[in-house]
């Protein structure tokens, strides 16, 4: 595997023959896994330019949920390292469920979103942050600066211990769908859109494991570079490495 990516990042990406990935890839037009350019579906009343314009943003990221955000690995580190630890940590972690999810406005733009908190889900997220902490190089003054903006007294604590302001307390768990949108924007979106992902979010959504994705850098989309299943502390066999 390649180490030229620009930054890492431990999501959330659910299996790629389920439901949710196939019908939440589409909607941004790329499959992570693969880096396959893919048509966006055929929703009335908006066309695939329009598409295209809303999940800018969020089509670079891939569909996913945030579990550490993307960091420059410390300079004394490796990926080799980095992928030692990631499952390392997984095997610690039981597989769950998020029992139900649903399209949902967050300020002004439109994620899936748990209907109601899963603290299994949120232990997950802060375990990452910190047991992976060591391989983050920290943040520079220039990403301090954009991301110190309209922030809480506690958030700005958070940014400078962690690099990230929306962690620990201030974590709220979703797969972001849109960019920037109109309060009016959101509302007439956020319907259609519960009608797209209505058959992927029926059922609840399985957390099997947590993924390794890369910034390849210059706007290009992140990759998806490897699955590391949860397995609730079992013994596992030796497993092939980065």
């Amino acid at each position: 595997m390649p180490e030229d990516f620009k930054r890492y990042a431990i999501y959330f990406a659910p299996q790629r023959e389920s439901p949710l990935a196939s019908l939440g890839n589409q909607w941004l037009g790329v499959d992570p896994g693969t880096g396959e350019v893919l048509d966006r579906p055929r929703i009335d009343g908006i066309s695939s330019q329009d598409i295209k314009l809303i999940t800018k943003a969020p089509s670079r990221y891939g569909f996913h949920g945030t579990l550490k955000p993307p960091f420059v690995l410390r300079d004394n580190r490796t990926l080799q390292e980095l992928d030692i630890n990631i499952q390392k940590l997984a095997e610690k972690v039981a597989p769950f469920d998020i029992p139900k999810m649903t399209v949902r406005a967050l300020s002004d733009f439109l994620a899936i979103v748990p209907a109601s908190p899963v603290e299994t889900l949120n232990t997950l997220a802060d375990r990452c942050v910190k047991e992976l902490d060591d391989y983050r190089k920290p943040a520079s003054d220039e990403e301090i600066i954009r991301r110190r903006k309209n922030l809480t007294a506690r958030q700005e604590v958070l940014l400078m211990r962690w690099g990230y302001p929306f962690v620990m307390e201030e974590f709220r768990f979703h797969l972001t769908l849109t960019g920037r949108l109109s309060a009016a924007e959101c509302a007439a979106l956020e319907r259609k859109l519960t009608g797209y992902l209505a058959t992927a979010l029926e059922e609840p959504v399985p957390v099997r494991d947590i993924c390794l994705f890369g910034d390849p850098g210059n706007d290009r989309p992140f990759r998806l570079l490897k699955r590391y299943p949860l397995r609730g502390g079992r013994e596992v066999p030796e497993v092939e490495r980065l």
